[in-house]
């Protein structure tokens, strides 16, 4: 006799395992029968228990400041155990996702984009780049937020750091407070993590999602202009403009200065966003390029080379990728997303809370997507407005990460200008919340509802 259930939970592959309970697939798709309704959603809630000790366990190893991808990996296997699976499926899983060719890629990206970065400030072109700028404008609070916006294009670990000292001045002259200082610093370095294909957040997140980097960009497109004007409101709230002002170049001499400097990153992007070319082949032919045109001498592109095989960054991702495999294979999503959908809560508010939580928690720019996304992503794909719904996701995460105690560019900012905890984060919290008000609106705007 078919045992009937009276909702739709389809948990496609696993009910071998609950043949205990004398059901079956079809059973359950068709039935009606309330009595095992109740034992199924308990089920269910079992499997979001442990997928909840998984994620905790991660937080919490990251907390403990435990490398993101030795977190992965144990949690990967905790994960497999928690739902049965065989060490030896576990391992082949981890195995088969690192030597795919999608996880390749993605290394390549970030490695060709790491060297890119490296190769520019060795060579003291992003140095120019700056000086360029701070020649041609007339207004230091311009200055001292461009700094950093320009440091920002790349994405160099502490950056915020690299940026802090070349503030010190215009801040002196603005006779700005420490807080104030270490917000502008800080937020102004964060600009364009929505959208420069440049940060290896983005084209982890572009990955999982299924979508080239360049959509992901537009999708994320609001964010970056929200950034920016919640920033000069909180940052130059009653800051007058400075009489002094730094000495022009002529306006040609000037434009020479950064158009031959930028040339490189405007060559790349236009390579990824108009050609439609993978991120490996165009920053590698832009490194070509630049060591070609620029004559950079070998000792130089070795260091370059070298400081780019960022060992702790290329296993995250690597394990990333293996976390995502292995909880496809426990098959254990779709008994999460029945349970979150059944409990009542506006999937914006999902979508927007997880990435946002892992990055308050583990301050990890890459830690939200490639922890939240995997979560994220089979409830919300067939939503007519998934894409949407992802790029709030990905700004909850920054939004996470920007408020996290434990982000590394905040903690050395913080540091440098010697501010005070509460004045910092009673400056950051409107601009965050900026951020995530726009991914909402974004969201409805497009809404198919």
């Amino acid at each position: 006799m078919k045992i009937r259930i009276c909702f739709g939970l389809v948990l496609r592959g696993r009910f071998a395992r609950y043949s205990d309970f004398g059901f079956s697939y079809s059973s359950i798709k068709a039935g009606f029968d309330c009595g095992y309704a109740e034992r199924v959603q308990k089920i269910a809630m079992v499997e979001l228990i442990k997928i909840g000790i998984v994620f905790s366990v991660i937080i919490i190893l990251m907390y403990r400041k435990v490398s993101l991808w030795l977190s992965l990996l144990l949690s990967t296997f905790l994960l497999g155990i928690l739902f049965r699976l065989p060490l030896s499926k576990i391992s082949m899983d981890i195995v088969a996702s690192i030597i795919d060719t999608k996880t390749l890629f993605l290394v390549g990206a970030f490695v060709s984009i790491l060297f890119f970065s490296n190769l520019l400030k060795e060579t003291g072109r992003m140095n120019q780049i700056m000086e360029g700028f701070q020649s041609t404008l007339k207004d230091v609070r311009l200055v001292i937020a461009l700094l950093p916006a320009i440091i920002g294009l790349m994405p160099i670990a502490g950056g915020a750091l690299v940026s802090a000292p070349m503030v010190v001045d215009g801040s002196d002259e603005l006779k700005l407070t420490p807080e104030r200082r270490t917000f502008i610093n800080y937020w102004f370095r964060h600009l364009w993590e929505y959208v420069l294909p440049t940060y290896p957040a983005l084209v982890l997140a572009a990955s999982l999602i299924g979508i080239p980097v360049r959509k992901l960009c537009w999708l994320n497109l609001p964010l970056t202009p929200a950034a920016i004007l919640s920033g000069i409101l909180v940052g130059y709230w009653g800051v007058s403009k400075s009489a002094k002002e730094y000495k022009n170049l002529s306006g040609r001499r000037a434009f020479s200065i950064l158009m031959k400097n930028l040339t490189p990153l405007l060559f790349a992007l236009i390579l990824v966003v108009g050609f439609k070319m993978e991120l490996v082949y165009a920053f590698g032919i832009t490194i070509a390029g630049m060591i070609l045109i620029f004559r950079i001498n070998r000792k130089t592109i070795l260091k370059g080379f070298k400081d780019s095989i960022g060992v702790e960054l290329l296993l995250g991702v690597a394990f990333v990728m293996g976390f995502k495999r292995v909880l496809e294979s426990s098959q254990a999503i779709p008994a999460v997303s029945e349970v979150l959908s059944s409990l009542g809560i506006p999937l914006w508010l999902i979508a927007m809370l997880v990435p946002l939580l892992v990055g308050v928690v583990t301050g990890v720019t890459i830690a939200p997507i490639g922890i939240g996304f995997p979560i994220l992503i089979p409830l919300l794909h067939d939503h007519p407005d998934f894409l949407y719904y992802m790029a709030l996701a990905f700004a909850g995460g920054i939004g996470g990460v920007l408020l996290s105690p434990l982000h590394l560019c905040l903690i050395l900012t913080k540091e440098y200008f010697r501010a005070d905890w509460k004045g910092v984060y009673q400056l950051v919290w409107f601009p965050v919340v900026s951020i995530l008000l726009a991914g909402l609106v974004w969201l409805a705007l497009f809404s198919a509802s």
